[in-house]
Order: structure tokens, then C-alpha cells, then sequence
């Protein structure tokens, strides 16, 4: 093992675990070739790695691994961010519901082409709206990283959201859109949710 110094800033782009890169997570829940928005990296496939004085990044020069040296013992390894991965399995795209849906069963029941996007077009900045009869909206909240949404939400849930009295319920859409009426002002509202990952 030969490794050598990476010269890195304190921030480093590093790929997702979770979505391998693609910014698109296919778990069990999405059937056929539906993926969500991955949650952990909000369909960036990265994530920010601050690099601390006690740290440093190093390369295997044998193999390329790139490892996190915390006080001079391997941390773990990481992958260095370099651009989205394409994935060939998915053709639709949707934020997750954490239920079990293929992208026939979401037409089928009444799903918009805004809802459930081609992937083709995720690929080029547009994000789907979420499904609002699928989804609460501090549930989407929550997940893509901005917890500030509150409607008052735990005197109705006691704590879940499938025992919520006003899940997926018009007013908890438009206060978490705040005057939004347009699909791109609607869409405008979820890129603010994903910059604060």
C-alpha cells in the first residue's frame, strides 16, 4: 500500500453511499423502473465531508481508494464526487412516500407528469412536486433536510404521521408553500429545501 496526501480544501464533494452517486435511491418500495429522490443527498448524489485540522485524506496508490485519516488511523474510505452517475434501471422519478408503488399503479390512480418525471428530465434540474395524498408535508420536510416546516404538526399526530388527522390535507400544502401557485414556483420551493442539506 503506497498512499499518498490528497491537497484538499476543508470541504470536500463526496459520492452518497446511499444512492451510489445517481441521486436516485430504488429500494424495495419502488417497483419497475421508479426510483425517489435520494433523502441523504436530496438528488445531488454527494455530500459535503468537512475535512478538520485533525484529518486528512489519502490516496492508495495502488488500487485509487481514497481514505479519511482521523489522528493518524484510517477512518473509513470515501469516494471522490466527480458527476452524477447515470443509473439504467430507473425511467421514472417521484420524491419518496415510503410506500410500494410502480410508475403503472401511480398513473393509474391519477399521478401527474409533474409528480412522477422522467428521469431524462431529472437529469436536466427539473424535480417532481410530491404526491400530497401520499405525503405529509413536514414528513418531505423532514426527510430532504429542513425540519423549520411546522403546521402545529405533533398535537395531531402524537409524534407519527401515519396517525396524523390532517395528513396530506390542503392546508398543510399551502402553508409549506407559501403563497406558491405555479408548478415552477412549487418546484422553486423544493430546490430551497434541498440547498439546506
Amino acid at each position: 500500500m503506497i498512499l499518498e496526501e490528497l491537497k484538499t480544501g476543508k470541504k470536500v464533494r463526496c459520492v452518497c453511499e446511499s444512492c451510489e452517486g445517481t441521486g436516485i435511491y430504488k429500494g424495495v418500495a419502488e417497483h419497475d423502473d421508479l426510483g425517489v429522490i435520494c433523502h441523504y443527498c436530496n438528488g445531488t448524489g454527494n455530500y459535503v465531508l468537512n475535512v478538520e485540522d485533525n484529518m486528512q485524506l489519502v490516496r492508495d496508490n495502488n488500487n485509487g481508494v481514497v481514505y479519511v485519516v482521523i489522528d493518524g488511523i484510517i477512518s473509513h474510505q470515501v469516494e471522490l464526487f466527480k458527476e452524477l452517475n447515470r443509473r439504467t434501471d430507473v425511467n421514472y422519478v417521484m420524491y419518496g412516500t415510503g410506500r410500494f408503488f410502480s410508475p403503472t399503479y401511480l398513473f393509474e390512480h391519477g399521478a401527474s407528469e409533474i409528480n412522477v418525471i422522467r428521469y431524462e428530465e431529472f437529469l436536466n434540474g427539473v424535480l417532481p412536486l410530491p404526491i400530497k395524498e401520499y405525503v405529509c408535508p413536514r414528513q418531505l420536510s423532514q426527510d430532504y433536510g429542513d425540519c423549520s416546516f411546522d403546521n402545529d404538526c405533533f398535537s395531531h399526530c402524537s409524534g407519527s404521521f401515519a396517525k396524523c388527522d390532517k395528513y396530506g390535507k390542503l392546508e398543510c400544502w399551502n402553508k409549506f408553500y407559501d403563497g406558491a401557485q405555479t408548478i415552477d414556483e412549487k418546484q422553486a420551493v423544493m430546490r430551497m429545501i434541498n440547498k439546506k442539506y
